[in-house]
């Protein structure tokens, strides 16, 4: 990320680690700690501002494609609080409006599926499992996986 930005912005970190998820739309997923931010929609214009950082250094660095039709990507980021097995999880999207950003009010459905994709990529989310997820306005989304599925 530009060190100066992250600086502008107050963000503890110049450098993140994301994962890359597909669930609908692709999506740059970083651990909203890491920059020093919370999901908290006290901290909505970092988040936002933060967000369309890691967004254009996603899309330079880790470049995607999905394998059966035109759609480069990662072009959505989400932002994950803390979470354990059993307890709620919480995000925030950062959709793009071409200027600063705006966050999404919902947990937002394809964000839901791809944090849900990468957990059982991981080993950390079990086909059945149910998983709920938090907006940074405390709107709810419940998900399950029902089974594994290979494109390309």
């Amino acid at each position: 990320l530009d060190p100066d930005a992250c600086r502008a912005i107050g963000l503890a970190a110049a450098e993140v680690r994301i994962d890359v998820a597909y669930g609908g739309m692709w999506y740059a997923i970083a651990d909203a700690a890491d920059l020093g931010l919370a999901i908290d929609a006290r901290d909505g214009a970092r988040l936002r501002a933060a967000g369309e950082l890691v967004k254009a250094a996603a899309r330079a660095q880790c470049p995607v494609q999905h394998p059966t039709f035109d759609y480069p990507g990662p072009d959505i980021m989400a932002f994950r609080g803390p979470w354990r097995r059993g307890a709620v999880a919480t995000n925030t999207v950062v959709m793009s409006n071409g200027y600063s950003g705006m966050l999404d009010r919902s947990p937002c459905g394809s964000g839901t599926c791809a944090i849900m994709a990468l957990l059982h990529a991981r080993g950390e989310l079990d086909l059945g499992e149910r998983f709920v997820h938090e907006s940074v306005v405390g709107s709810v989304f419940t998900g399950e996986l029902v089974g594994v599925t290979a494109e390309g």
